[in-house]
């Protein structure tokens, strides 16, 4: 199993996928996709991961349907307003959304967002894909592990006190016992990073990929942790979270839940309404896609882990676990270090 499928999974009880669809039902929901175009609607701006994801997905559509698939760019609102947009368009399986899980789906559920005019537990759930860990990414100062754990008063960048980073860095802070004060506002993941490469603040908590090419540029201090149940094979030599602290039961399932409200997966959906025969095509359309060489050649060239899809039973499973977590629970445990 790819090792950051495992990090999702791992974590929640196991899930039931529904009845096979009668191959009748198929062949017509196939028919419907070779005649009609398939709409991919991005909560960002054209150039992120989320984006370029989603067009190696539309490239290889052809092949794997004979259909075409369209690209549409909807920023705002951390992929809100692209899943409002998906939500009002008619349920005909030819509109679908791809975003970051976190900020689009998982936490205006959470938060009750009264922006979001959805409710992400019905959506039908179509891939997760192009997942990443955590990486730390500290400022040069920082020689090992043992220097970040003796420093106190230590500026972690974030861009909002309740968001997925400030999630994925909890189980570290409380494991390690560091002293932590976040620095907020920041619009953007590569400001932030920007800004412990210029000293101004100590550490964040970047997606692996991203965090990597700071190092390279010699930006920030060598990797020195994953935020993960285990290792990645990008970076065999550095430690996991696990390895460097001892968790209690509480730790442990305070671990569980933050990796999971945290998880860097890009996330693809369609309306609840749209017909199973034709919800599950795509499904089995993106599942034969992700085994093409060429298409993971490609995913390659995006992140450092590739595509890394989230699909059928696994897929279902981290979406029930996403939504019955705990949150006013983490909440309560990452309060204190937002002051």
């Amino acid at each position: 199993m790819n090792i950051f499928k495992s990090i999702l999974i791992s974590l929640i009880g196991a899930g039931m996928l529904g009845a096979a669809l009668p191959v009748r039902a198929e062949e017509d929901a196939a028919t419907f996709y070779r005649k009609n175009k398939l709409t991919l609607v991005i909560g960002t701006s054209p150039g992120g991961a989320s984006d370029v994801g989603a067009r190696l997905f539309a490239k290889y559509w052809p092949e794997v349907t004979g259909g075409e698939m369209l690209i549409k760019n909807m920023p705002g609102a951390a992929g809100i307003v692209a899943l409002n947009y998906m939500n009002s368009c008619k349920p005909d399986g030819l509109t679908m959304n791809i975003m970051m899980f976190n900020g689009a789906y998982q936490m205006p559920y959470f938060q009750q967002n009264k922006a979001a005019r959805y409710d992400p537990r019905k959506f039908k759930y179509i891939v997760g894909g192009f997942c990443e860990p955590w990486l730390l990414t500290a400022a040069s100062k920082f020689k090992s592990l043992d220097d970040f754990r003796n420093t106190k008063g230590l500026k972690y960048g974030v861009n909002a006190p309740f968001c997925e980073n400030s999630f994925a860095a909890l189980p570290m802070i409380r494991g390690l016992g560091l002293d932590v004060k976040m620095v907020t506002g920041y619009k953007a993941q590569v400001e932030i990073d920007l800004a412990v490469g210029k000293g101004e603040i100590d550490f964040t908590l970047t997606p692996l990929s991203q965090g990597l090419r700071t190092v390279e540029q010699g930006m920030v201090a060598p990797p020195m942790l994953v935020i993960a149940p285990e290792r990645t094979p990008v970076l065999p030599d550095v430690p996991c979270l696990p390895e460097v602290v001892s968790m209690s039961p509480e730790d442990k399932h305070i671990f569980a839940e933050a990796m999971n409200l945290s998880a860097i997966i890009r996330m693809a959906a369609m309306r609840a309404e749209v017909p199973d025969d034709r919800v599950q095509f795509v499904r089995d359309a993106i599942a034969r896609m992700v085994e093409l060489p060429a298409f993971r050649e490609d995913a390659l060239k995006i992140l450092k882990l590739g595509a890394t899809p989230v699909m059928g039973k696994e897929l279902d499973t981290f979406v029930k676990g996403a939504f019955s977590l705990d949150y006013s629970n983490l909440t309560r445990y990452l309060e204190p270090y937002t002051k």
